[in-house]
């Protein structure tokens, strides 16, 4: 191992001399609070000092407590790296040693560049492990024992040595969270008919680990999931549909009256992991809504729920073999009444009549630029949700050829629940 300059051979090595006026120095070192069991980390030695004068060089040792704390390595901060006008400095030589490292750094050895002052600089970065013992606290501090001759912890200006402001780093050695998986129900709104209090939705369920956690992203095997729901409003159409690429050998999945169920497994022999690292979708539900005749704008909730089912499927999602809560994110959805507008179907010029014109008024919109009409769905003549100039014959049929009647509302003005009307010409 090479010996570090001492603080008077670099000393020697500064060729502007002069006397130092009143600055502050601070050396800091900076780094996390806190840390995990076995984990690797960085902590940078930092510079932050007032002017008038100009820095031409510095050395220090960092130690660190080598009960709990393993320095890997040290190297040259980005202040450092660059202080020579954009290139390295003109002398520079550091040691690493069991318990911290030690630096000894001349800007230039003409004396024809130097460290203007500044904050933030960054002069050395070391790179540690944290041991395994989580109860035990830790510092990394500036000293001035490593070395021989041991390294003084100083910052020439002018030529003359000036120890500086010292402010270490207490570092907590602690175990990491454990995993945690969010289970997340959506926020969402959806229209019924205000006069029969009907309507539908589809929700969308996902699944995100807590990046904090222990092992992020973790290998998952698994999950099983149950949400409840208001089931005097709500009603499942179905059953859930998975939402997993590729899909589940094991997927057994449950709609109850208040909730729905879920048990997933990748593979059954192994070898088959999903990870979380971002919110996924897992599971898309359709519902209906009903029980809503007359109501206003209606507030309910789809919510995680260990209750559901016989016995009843818990919230867990499977890592290693183990059982792992989730934590939930229930949703909120809102249900917001629409009145439908009465219309006749297959009357698109909207003169409360069914006859040729209304056939031309269709061939007019679709191919000559209109104009169209107020009520899409007045113009579905043959009431196949689109229009197209197949509703232009169901009219000519029906009025020339003696062809089947539109479906209703016919002969007479109605609604339909969620139909596409803006304005018509019934009453």
């Amino acid at each position: 191992m090479k010996k570090l300059l001492g603080a008077a051979a670099l000393t020697a090595l500064v060729l502007t001399m002069g006397t130092a006026e009143a600055q502050t120095y601070t050396l800091t070192v900076a780094g996390p609070a806190t840390v995990d069991v076995n984990s690797d980390f960085d902590a940078s030695a930092t510079l932050d000092f007032d002017g008038p004068n100009n820095m031409a060089g510095w050395s220090f040792g960092v130690c660190n407590d080598t009960a709990n704390i393993t320095l890997n390595s040290s190297e040259q901060g980005s202040t450092t790296a660059t202080v020579n006008n954009g290139n390295p400095p003109g002398f520079a030589q550091g040691n690493d040693f069991p318990e911290g490292y030690t630096v000894g750094v001349v800007v230039d050895l003409l004396g024809a560049a130097s460290l203007a002052p500044g904050t933030g600089y960054e002069l050395q970065v070391g790179h540690y492990t944290a041991g395994a013992n989580a109860t035990l606290a830790s510092t990394i501090q500036f000293c001035n024992t490593l070395g021989s001759p041991p390294v003084d912890t100083v910052v020439v200006i002018n030529g003359a040595l000036i120890t500086p402001n010292q402010v270490g780093l207490d570092v907590e050695v602690a175990e990491p969270p454990p995993a945690t998986f969010n289970y997340i129900a959506p926020n969402l709104s959806a229209n019924f008919d205000a006069a029969s209090g009907t309507g539908s939705l589809t929700a969308q369920f996902s699944i995100q680990e807590d990046a904090a956690g222990t092992g992020f992203p973790n290998n998952t095997q698994g999950f099983s999931m149950g949400v409840s729901h208001d089931a005097s409003i709500l009603e499942i159409v179905g059953t859930p549909t998975s939402l997993l690429t590729p899909e589940p050998e094991f997927n057994q999945t449950q709609a109850l009256a208040g909730g729905w169920t879920a048990g997933v497994v990748y593979s059954l022999l192994g070898g088959v992991f999903q990870v979380f690292d971002a919110a996924l979708p897992v599971f898309e539900v359709e519902y209906a809504i009903s029980g809503l005749a007359g109501a206003a704008e209606t507030t309910t909730t789809l919510a995680f729920s260990n209750n559901l089912g016989t016995p009843p499927v818990a919230n867990v999602v499977v890592v290693s073999g183990l059982s792992l809560d989730a934590s939930f994110v229930d949703g909120t959805v809102t249900l917001l009444p629409v009145t439908d507008t009465p219309f006749l179907r297959g009357d698109c010029n909207s003169d409360l009549r069914l006859d040729i014109a209304d056939g031309v008024w269709i061939l007019n919109n679709l191919f000559l630029g209109g104009p169209a009409g107020t009520c899409a769905e007045a113009c579905d003549a043959d009431s196949n949700d689109a229009l197209s100039m197949t509703d232009a014959m169901w009219v000519f049929n029906y009025r020339l050829l003696s062809g089947p009647a539109p479906a209703a509302p016919f002969p007479n003005c109605g609604t339909e629940a969620g139909a596409d009307c803006d304005a018509s010409a019934c009453p």
